[in-house]
């Protein structure tokens, strides 16, 4: 026969000892459990950061345990960061000084792409300046004789052409003078009439000769009445006295109204200035040359002109350097002509001139707008592959260049106009002839790259 089972009777003292022990192990699970989860949520976190964040993160890890410890953990922060870089449209990506944008960003951003190459660098001098009309293609247009607007055909701005009827004017001295001429014109006829009429009875021995002579005077005194009345009514009237009391104010030149003092019913004076009409083909910009700049300014240089408001600038040519300089400012006015600039460019506009004083080939030229500085260092975005590097670079001379710069849109798509004066740098190390860079735009490239370096900081 089996012996009975035992039975084991605890002591209260016992009980409570276990009791103990196992709520000791309990609170120990529990703090395990959440010093656990706190550094899964410290890996998460900083998994988003760039790869030098991890280095940290694993040498700090590794300074608890062992050397294996330590790797695994820069291996593991790795491998979070790659799980977790930027795919998505509008995020960047750096690795050092190389940025990579998603093609979506790209195109947002409305990069320029231009090839670096071979150009010639105007070497430029840039001066201030003001829009104005061309003086010696100004038309003033006043009515000869006073007179009252009758009636008024053309209005401010508008374009016309030569010998267009501009007004209409009634005027009573024109009315006179148009009834002298019509009486020169009759004695004129009637001193011929007496004329032939007397040399045919001399002729023919009828009369005498003094009747005849006297009569021929009369005719050449008639002639010069008429011919003097006739002057006095062109130069009152010109090409625009009609007929009756009317006179026309006409268009001296083709061009656009720029000026208008005249209504209907307005008494004008014969030195009113009722139009100026302006041929707008070419204007001037009158631009300030200093003292320490004369030496170097030619007539017949090369000018771009920029005024404020209008993006595209304008070329033209230095046509007038003066030869005086002014006593207070120490300074000479130049004269820059610009032939068919568009409606934009509107006299009175301030302007700045970049006259072309000196110009030499480059091996290697680039948009200046390409030049950003990064870190105390002049910099080229320069196309690596499917990302951008900030390039660093070395430049010589700044200027403008008189070559087109084939420029592609983001995305390489189809070439854009050609840009002549557009402001250039040589390079003289850090980008070769032929690699693609970053000009319009590349602000935005420097900008994320300050973002990606102020997250490596944090």
């Amino acid at each position: 026969m089996s012996a009975p089972p035992r039975k084991i009777e605890l002591s209260p003292k016992v009980i409570a000892a276990i009791a103990a022990a196992v709520l000791a192990l309990v609170v120990a699970a529990v703090a395990i459990t959440v010093r656990v989860e706190h550094r899964r949520h410290g890996h998460d976190r900083e998994a988003g950061h760039e790869e030098h964040d991890g280095h940290q993160h694993g040498e700090k890890e590794g300074a608890h345990g062992d050397g294996h410890d330590g790797d695994h953990d820069h291996d593991h922060d790795n491998d979070r960061a790659e799980k977790h870089a930027p795919d998505e449209p509008g995020e960047a990506h750096a690795h050092g000084d190389r940025l990579k944008l998603s093609p979506a960003m790209i195109q947002n951003a409305g990069l320029e792409m231009l090839t670096a190459g071979p150009g010639n660098v105007a070497v430029t001098v840039t001066l201030p300046g003001e829009v104005a009309l061309n003086a010696e293609a100004i038309a003033h247009v006043t009515p000869r004789v006073p007179g009252t607007a009758r009636e008024v055909k053309k209005q401010l701005g508008d374009t016309v052409t030569r010998g267009e009827v501009l007004a209409v004017l009634d005027s009573r001295e024109l009315a006179e003078l148009q009834r002298e001429l019509l009486a020169a014109k009759e004695r004129l006829s009637l001193a011929e009439a007496s004329f032939t009429r007397h040399e045919a009875l001399w002729k023919e021995r009828i009369s005498a000769e003094k009747e005849y002579l006297a009569a021929r005077q009369a005719v050449a005194e008639a002639r010069i009445e008429h011919r003097s009345a006739a002057q006095k009514l062109s130069a009152a009237a010109g090409s625009g006295a009609g007929k009756g009391t009317g006179y026309a104010l006409v268009a001296p030149i083709d061009g656009t109204i720029i000026e208008k003092h005249i209504a209907i019913g307005e008494v004008l004076k014969e030195d009113t200035q009722v139009f100026v009409i302006a041929d707008l083909s070419t204007i001037w910009v009158n631009v300030t040359v200093y003292a320490k700049d004369l030496s170097r300014a030619r007539i017949g240089q090369t000018a771009w002109v920029k005024a404020e408001g209008i993006e595209q600038s304008a070329q033209g040519t230095l046509a007038y350097l003066g030869q005086v300089v002014d006593e207070q400012s120490r300074s000479a006015v130049a004269r820059v002509v610009l032939q068919s600039p568009g409606a934009a460019w509107r006299p009175g506009l301030f302007a700045t001139a970049d006259i072309a004083v000196e110009e030499a080939a480059a091996p290697v030229v680039v948009s200046d707008e390409a030049i950003q500085r990064v870190e105390g260092k002049d910099v080229v975005f320069v196309e690596e592959g499917d990302g951008f590097e900030a390039r660093p670079v070395k430049i010589g001379r700044r200027g403008t260049s008189g070559v087109a710069l084939a420029a592609e849109g983001a995305g390489g798509g189809p070439a854009a106009e050609p840009r002549r004066g557009a402001p250039v740098v040589e390079i003289e190390a850090g980008v070769a002839a032929g690699e693609r860079y970053v000009g319009k735009n590349s602000f935005i490239l420097k900008a994320e790259l300050g973002k990606s370096e102020a997250g490596h900081q944090h």
